[in-house]
C-alpha cells in the first residue's frame, strides 16, 4: 500500500470524525474534558501526518509551523471576546459546553485546508520542492491549530466558578 493511500485514508478519517464533532457541538452537551480536547488532538494528528508527508526541506517547514503556531495560539488567547463560556460540573467531573455554532463551519475549513495540499500536490507534484510551498505548508496548519489550540484553552481558562454553584443540583 503506498505513502499516499494511507494519507487519503488519514484524511478521509479526520474529515469525517471533524464533521461529526462539528455537528455534535451543534447543540448544549455535558462532555468530559478529553471529549472538548478532541478536534484539537485530531488536527494535531492530521497536521503531522500531512507534514511529513509533503515536506521537502522539514527544518524550514517546521520552523514555519512552530512560529506560525505560536503565533495562533497567542492571538486565540489575545482575542477572547465572544467565546462560549464552559461551566464545570463539579459532581460529574465534566464541562457543560453551550451550542457552539461555529464548530461545524471551522471544522469543514480545516477539512478545506488540508485537502487543498494534497489536492494541489497531486496535480503539480513539482511544487513540493518549492520554498514557497513548503513555508505555506507550515504557517497554514501551524497558525490554524495555534488559533484553535488558543480558543480552547481561552475558554478552559476562563470557567467561572460562580457556574458551579449554578449547577451543582445536576
Amino acid at each position: 500500500m503506498s505513502a499516499y493511500d494511507i494519507l487519503t485514508g488519514i484524511q478521509l478519517c479526520m474529515a469525517m470524525a471533524m464533521i461529526a464533532y462539528g455537528i455534535y457541538f451543534r447543540k448544549s452537551r455535558m462532555c468530559r474534558l478529553w471529549w472538548f480536547a478532541g478536534p484539537c488532538v485530531l488536527v494535531a494528528i492530521w497536521a503531522a501526518a500531512v507534514l511529513y508527508y509533503y515536506t521537502e526541506y522539514p527544518f524550514l517547514t517546521t520552523l514555519c509551523f512552530l512560529m506560525a503556531f505560536f503565533l495562533g495560539l497567542g492571538l486565540g488567547l489575545w482575542f477572547k471576546k465572544g467565546l462560549p463560556e464552559l461551566t464545570y460540573c463539579r459532581k460529574q467531573h465534566s464541562l457543560r459546553c453551550p451550542p457552539l455554532r461555529t464548530a461545524l463551519p471551522v471544522n469543514l475549513f480545516f477539512c478545506l485546508i488540508f485537502a487543498s495540499f494534497q489536492a494541489v500536490a497531486y496535480h503539480m507534484p513539482f511544487i513540493t520542492h518549492s520554498w514557497l510551498f513548503n513555508e505555506v505548508l507550515g504557517f497554514a496548519p501551524g497558525i490554524g491549530m495555534g488559533w484553535l489550540w488558543g480558543r480552547g484553552l481561552a475558554m478552559l481558562f476562563d470557567i467561572p466558578t460562580r457556574g458551579q454553584q449554578v449547577y451543582k443540583d445536576i
